[in-house]
C-alpha cells in the first residue's frame, strides 16, 4: 500500500469520554489519503475499545499502539516512528478536525504551495469560539504564544533533521520544536487561511502564570543564542510595563 499523504497522530491515556468525537471528525473527512496513528499510554478505561470500534471506518489505515511511555511528548515521538505519511498532524483526544473538508483544503494548499516544510492554519477555541492563529515568524513565536500544534502539518523528515520532541520539557516541547523549525532559515514555513481544528483550550493567562511561563522558557531560549534570549526578555519587559 502506498504511503499516505497525511498521518494523524493522537496520544491517548484514559480519554474514553472524549475520543469518540475526535475520531468521528476524522472518519467523516472527504479526503481519504491519510492514516490514523493512535498511541496509547496504557489506558484502563474504554479508550482502546472506542479506538478499535472505528476499525471499519479506517481499515488498514488505523494503527493502534499501546504501551507505557514517559508522557505525551514521548507518545508523540513514538507516533512519528510509526507514521508513514508525508505530512504529520498531532491532535489531542479532546480536539476535532473543524469540518469534513478540512484535510481536502489542506491538501489543496500544499499542492499549490511547493516547496513547503511546515504549513499551519488556525484553531477555533471550543469554549470561547475565538479563532486563534494567523501568520507567525520567530519574533511572534517568542513575543506572544506558540502555534497550536493542532493546526500544524509537519513534513515527516523534520523529525530526523530537526530532531524529536525534547522530553526535557514536559509542557513546552512543541514550542521548543517550533522554535527550532523557525530558527532554521533553510526551512519553508507557510500559513494557510484554514481553521484546522476545534481546540479544547485551558483558559486565560494570569499575571502569575505569565511570570512562571517566562521562567519556564528560559532553559529553552538559552539554547538558541543571545538574540533569542534578548527577544524573549524584551517581550516580558513590555508585558510587565503594560500590566504594571
Amino acid at each position: 500500500m502506498a504511503a499516505p499523504m497525511f498521518s494523524i497522530i493522537i496520544p491517548t491515556l484514559n480519554v474514553a469520554s472524549a475520543l469518540g468525537v475526535c475520531l468521528e471528525s476524522i472518519a467523516c473527512q472527504t479526503f481519504r489519503d491519510f492514516e490514523l496513528v493512535l498511541v496509547d499510554g496504557g489506558s484502563t478505561d474504554a479508550t482502546l475499545d472506542i479506538a478499535n470500534s472505528f476499525a471499519p471506518n479506517f481499515g488498514a489505515r488505523l494503527v493502534v499502539h499501546s504501551g507505557t511511555d514517559r508522557g505525551v511528548y514521548d507518545a508523540m515521538n513514538r507516533g512519528v516512528s510509526l507514521a508513514t505519511g508525508t505530512w504529520l498532524l498531532f491532535l489531542g483526544a479532546d480536539d476535532a478536525l473543524y469540518e469534513a473538508d478540512t484535510l481536502a483544503r489542506v491538501a489543496a494548499f500544499i499542492g499549490e504551495h511547493e516547496p513547503s516544510d511546515l504549513v499551519y492554519g488556525d484553531v477555533l477555541m471550543r469554549s470561547t469560539k475565538y479563532r486563534y492563529g494567523g501568520a507567525f515568524d520567530l519574533d511572534r513565536l517568542l513575543f506572544k504564544r506558540n502555534i497550536c500544534h493542532q493546526s500544524i502539518f509537519y513534513r515527516r523528515e523534520l523529525f530526523s533533521s530537526i530532531g524529536p520532541y525534547n522530553l526535557r520539557y514536559r509542557s513546552l516541547a512543541d514550542w521548543d520544536f517550533n522554535i527550532r523549525c523557525f530558527s532554521n532559515p533553510a526551512l519553508v514555513t507557510r500559513h494557510m487561511d484554514v481553521v484546522v481544528a476545534r481546540f479544547n483550550e485551558l483558559g486565560g493567562l494570569s499575571n502569575t502564570y505569565v511570570d512562571k511561563a517566562f521562567l519556564k522558557r528560559l532553559p529553552i531560549t538559552t539554547r538558541f543564542g543571545i538574540r533569542v534570549v534578548i527577544i524573549t526578555a524584551r517581550w516580558w519587559l513590555k508585558w510587565r510595563a503594560r500590566t504594571g
